[in-house]
Order: structure tokens, then sequence, then C-alpha cells
């Protein structure tokens, strides 16, 4: 039995639709938190200050496009950026979490700024997680070189049991679906 469970999500329905139903079966425990985490990244170029030069001799860090340009004369649009993305991620765990709890999952959430996989692999650490269930978006190639994977990630940085759910399980088998059987 898990004490506490994590759920990384991103807000898509994706992940909520493949990891969801392995959620419910897995906490429906009394004893068992289960924890629903979304992790915003903070805005990037958009420094709220003027672009200069760091050091004599250093080359100026000019804005990467023209709504950075804006943005950097306006500092208080990256706390409006930074609020915002909060309150959207706020409303998408709390509408995660009661299709949780309508299904008898004792469910909390929780919502933090900064990079995803980091968050997530801090989070189970410091937070005594004995479960951290995932969904896989199935990227590969020469994207996943690219950009990573938050999941790759939290696998290769991780000491907490994990769970990962493909998206294309889904096509497959669901848990307590006997109808495919």
């Amino acid at each position: 039995m898990y004490k506490r469970i994590l759920v990384p999500c991103d807000g898509s329905d994706l992940a909520q639709k493949a990891v969801f139903p392995h959620v419910v079966e897995l906490g429906r425990h009394p004893d068992t938190e289960v924890v629903i985490l979304r992790v915003i990244p903070a805005p990037t170029g958009r420094s709220g200050t003027a672009y200069r030069a760091r050091a004599p001799g250093m080359t100026v860090a000019l804005p990467e496009n023209e709504e950075d340009a804006r943005v950097a004369h306006h500092p208080i649009y990256k706390d409006q950026e930074i609020a915002s993305a909060e309150d959207e991620a706020r409303r998408s765990v709390a509408g995660a979490a009661s299709v949780l709890r309508e299904q008898g999952v004792n469910v909390s959430t929780e919502v933090l700024i900064g990079d995803p996989a980091e968050a997530i692999v801090d989070y189970a650490a410091d937070r005594d997680v004995d479960l951290v269930v995932m969904c896989s978006h199935g990227r590969g190639g020469l994207s996943r070189w690219v950009f990573g994977s938050v999941t790759e990630k939290v696998l290769r940085g991780t000491t907490t049991p994990l769970l990962v759910i493909r998206p294309q399980e889904l096509q497959n088998k669901v848990p307590g679906d006997r109808a495919r059987e």
C-alpha cells in the first residue's frame, strides 16, 4: 500500500485520461494521499530589465523577438505573466482533483514554478513520496533528443519508484475495463 502518490500533471487531457484510471486503482485506500502536482516553467526571455552587456567586452544580450523587447520596457509584465500562469495551473489541478475525489480518492494539489523535472524529483524526495505516476507523451527520435523528456529526466533523477503510463496504452487496455479482455 502506498501512503503518498505523486501525480505530476501538465494540464493535458491526454495525460489525465492515461494516468487517472491507474491512480484511482492505486489511490482508493483511505490512508493513501494522492498529490496532483503542476509545475509551470518560469517565463524565459522576458527579463523585465533593459538589455545591456554584463561586463566590458561582452556582447550585448539582445531580445530574441519584438515581444521580448516590448516586455523588457514593462517589468510588471513578468509578474503578471507568472500570476496568470499560476492561476491557470491552480484551476487545472482543482479540476483534476475533483475528478479523482468523485472516484473516492483522497487528493491534495500543489503548484510550483521551476524546471518541471527538477521540481518533481525534489518534491518526491522532500515529501516522502512512495510512488510517482506520470504519463510519457511518446515523443521520440530527434525531438526527444533536442528537447529532452521530463519523464526521462525524472527517471534518471529520482530514487522514488516511478510508474510511467504511455498514452498508447489507452488504446489497448485501461485497468478495471473488463470489456476489452
